[in-house]
């Protein structure tokens, strides 16, 4: 038997026995509700580019000094990333705790969850983009050495490369649907 959850023994399912979910048709039921989840993805990326570009353009102040470190922005910027990969997650599962023992729950309700959890996250990024992008711009915590501006730029990148694609939202509602319907119902 094959198990659900590799570190759960209670949940020995084999996978013959979960839901057959049709990818597919929960992918076209997604679609219109994660391009909404794209186009504000988007504007979180758009807002830090674009606070960015401005920065630069008016000439960032660097430190004269190029070994200085510039401690608080960059332990915020690496905090951030690490919250924005394990908050996410947290928010979701918390959000199907709710549903857990209901009747089986709306694609729009599972989608519902992973936005939230999504727009945590890039907010988390967009915070510690801006925040570094400040630091450039006038020196707030100390002078900026010339390195430190790859610091909002790798958020950026961060942030594209979590693009949320139409495939992957569709697969994590389709495992959140089947996880919860192996759930026993609450009787009301």
């Amino acid at each position: 038997r094959h198990t659900r959850y590799w570190r759960d023994w209670s949940s020995d399912v084999c996978s013959s026995d979960l839901g057959n979910t049709d990818t597919g048709a929960v992918e076209a039921e997604v679609a219109p509700h994660a391009r909404t989840l794209q186009i504000i993805h988007s504007t979180l990326i758009a807002g830090v580019t674009a606070f960015l570009v401005y920065v630069i353009w008016q000439g960032p102040r660097y430190a004269e000094d190029p070994d200085a470190i510039p401690l608080i922005p960059l332990g915020f910027a690496g905090m951030s990333v690490v919250l924005s990969v394990a908050v996410p997650p947290l928010v979701r599962q918390s959000g199907l705790a709710a549903l857990r023992g209901k009747s089986p729950p709306s694609v729009e309700a599972l989608f519902g969850q992973f936005s939230a959890a999504h727009i945590v996250g890039m907010a988390i990024l967009e915070s510690a983009g801006f925040m570094s992008a400040i630091t450039l711009m006038n020196g707030a915590f100390g002078a900026a050495p010339r390195w430190f501006l790859a610091v909002p730029i790798v958020l950026l990148v961060l942030m594209v490369i979590r693009f949320p694609r139409v495939v992957s939202v569709a697969e994590w509602v389709s495992t959140a649907r089947d996880e919860l319907a192996l759930q026993p119902r609450d009787q009301a």
